[in-house]
């Protein structure tokens, strides 16, 4: 079996963990994944809050379908920053469009706390502006290792394409 996948990103971290996901899923060798990959817009701002992390990850896999004819799968995976109970999370949303079902699948990976005292003024700028003023110069510094943003994004991918079986 080969499966093609156009994935939204010129991230090499965001291609791992897309690579990745799709390797254990459905038990390929990642030779027998094709990946095509370019950076498309979102059509959202540089830093979604809220259910525009969605509609970047859904304009991004609309926009890659365009780019790349003919895949099996269509994959974006946009960070984005959720509110719930009155606390901030850095999220990866993930959105697959199943060439042969004709269907969107969805998955979101784990997530980790902003303080609310900081929220502002990463609405003014943007998370990684953020983090650099804090001494952190990667999302892998912040997690570590085991959560690194590839592992975000392989989970997040990984559980969207779970929902292909309901």
């Amino acid at each position: 079996m080969k499966l093609s996948v156009a994935i939204a990103t010129s991230s090499s971290d965001k291609i791992e963990g897309v690579r990745s996901a799709i390797s254990r899923f459905f038990f390929l060798e990642e030779s027998e994944i094709e990946v095509s990959s370019k950076a498309v817009d979102s059509g959202v701002s540089e830093q979604p809050f809220g259910d525009e992390t969605y509609e970047g990850a859904l304009n991004r896999v609309n926009n890659i379908r365009q780019e790349f004819p003919k895949k099996d799968f269509y994959i974006s995976c946009e960070a984005g920053i959720e509110n719930a109970f009155g606390q901030y999370f850095n999220v990866q949303v993930v959105c697959i469009y199943d060439s042969k079902s004709e269907r969107f699948f969805w998955g979101k990976s784990a997530g980790w706390s902003i303080p609310n005292d900081d929220i502002e003024e990463i609405r003014k700028t943007n998370l990684d502006v953020y983090l650099r003023k804090k001494g952190i110069s990667s999302i892998d510094e912040l997690l570590g290792a085991t959560h690194s943003r590839s592992e975000a994004i392989s989970e997040a991918v990984e559980l969207a394409l779970a929902s292909r079986r309901l």
